[in-house]
């Protein structure tokens, strides 16, 4: 490239407006004369483009025009010879234009952001878990209000979807959200551009969430319930409405069934828990990972299962849940967290665990290998009705 044509370049720099923090794409460097040259665009092609239009503009205006036959406009060569200076020695502009016919696909259908975001809600009902349907509606419904519904969708930009995340605040409302949070609103909508994508429905060329930052993010310690509030929960819970939810809690705890979507389908199907001989299939269907895996019934968990009969989930079920998740302070998944915890410490195994909660070997040794003494664990497999004292069942010899 000509020397003079190196004056502009373009470069990545962040703005405040508004409270928030924001990219965008500049322009900078001087004329001929000398004169400061800025121009701020709403990404990186666009700054390009500019680039290359004004260093034509600027190469014209210092150099003798040869004047040669051509049907292009002023503006049109204008950008032509910006594009030749951009290329330089590397490419050919009949090269360039090959590459994007090749690999350039128009979308089939333009939709507005708000219907594809219906289509897509409707599409994975009953596909997903019920909490992933509100989930994903809670971050669609955001990403709705900040962009505009009424946005075709084929014009979102990657710049628009990281502005979206950059807004996110903390529950203070002041701070910047965490990684974490980032990572889940980013993972949430790269489901959702990556259906629209999909060439079933070509509603959009490309994916604009492939090119945002994903966090890493150090899961940091598991919850793990301690034995004294094992067994408080277990004996509240068979003492509270004559037990009624002893089967939910027992199957949560002492069996690592997710609660929600797992637990909820296992209890429209209770002919895969077999007490005969202890074991609980857990389908494809049921499962969150879509795999099967098979879960031994512990003699202590048969024993809550044969005392306390009845419905896994009886009518009403989910205030009292809700009571009873709230009065022993629950987070979502301790419950089976322990349970994995508790099997690898008391059993020995990294393979019969990671079969039996449908984990890798890898997660149980990294997250919940040691998490838990061996002798909490060997006890934890003894809360039964009653506390009376229970050998432990071991998988491996």
């Amino acid at each position: 490239m000509n020397k003079r044509a190196q004056r502009l370049k373009v470069r990545q720099k962040y703005v405040f407006e508004h409270g928030y923090k924001y990219a965008t794409w500049e322009v900078f460097g001087t004329d001929g004369k000398g004169n400061r040259i800025r121009k701020r665009c709403p990404d990186e092609t666009a700054a390009h483009l500019w680039m290359s239009a004004k260093e034509a503009e600027l190469l014209n205006s210092e150099r003798r025009i040869r004047h040669l036959p051509t049907h292009l406009s002023v503006e049109q060569l204008a950008m032509a010879e910006g594009l030749v200076a951009r290329l330089g020695d590397r490419y050919t502009i009949d090269y360039v234009v090959d590459y994007f016919f090749r690999n350039h696909q128009e979308v089939n259908h333009k939709i507005s952001l708000a219907k594809a975001s219906c289509a897509f809600r409707g599409a994975k009902e009953g596909v997903i878990r019920e909490r992933s349907i509100m989930q994903l509606k809670s971050t669609l419904g955001q990403f709705e209000r900040f962009i505009g519904g009424d946005s075709n969708l084929h014009e979102i930009t990657t710049e628009f979807c990281e502005r979206f995340l950059r807004s996110l605040r903390a529950k203070d409302g002041v701070n910047a959200a965490s990684r974490k949070t980032w990572n889940n609103y980013r993972g949430d909508l790269n489901v959702f551009f990556g259906w629209c994508a999909d060439k079933q429905r070509r509603w959009i060329a490309t994916n604009p969430l492939v090119n945002t930052p994903r966090f890493r993010v150090d899961n940091g310690h598991i919850d793990v319930a301690s034995i004294i509030q094992a067994r408080s929960l277990m004996e509240y819970v068979a003492g509270y409405k004559e037990g009624q939810l002893v089967r939910y809690f027992g199957l949560a705890l002492f069996a690592g069934i997710r609660p929600g979507g797992e637990l909820e389908k296992l209890a429209a199907q209770p002919n895969l828990i077999g007490l005969n001989n202890r074991v609980i299939r857990i389908t494809e269907k049921i499962s969150k990972t879509r795999k099967p895996r098979q879960i031994t019934i512990q003699t202590n968990l048969y024993e809550w299962l044969v005392r306390f009969g009845g419905p896994i989930l009886p009518v009403n079920y989910h205030h009292d849940i809700s009571h009873i998740r709230q009065r022993f302070n629950l987070t979502h998944d301790v419950l089976r967290h322990t349970f994995i915890s508790m099997h690898v410490m008391a059993f020995g195994s990294f393979a019969e665990t990671a079969i039996e909660a449908g984990n890798s070997e890898w997660i149980i040794r990294n997250h919940y290998f040691n998490a838990v003494t061996r002798e909490d664990a060997q006890a934890f497999w003894q809360i039964a009705p009653g506390q009376a004292e229970r050998k432990i069942v071991h998988l491996t010899s």
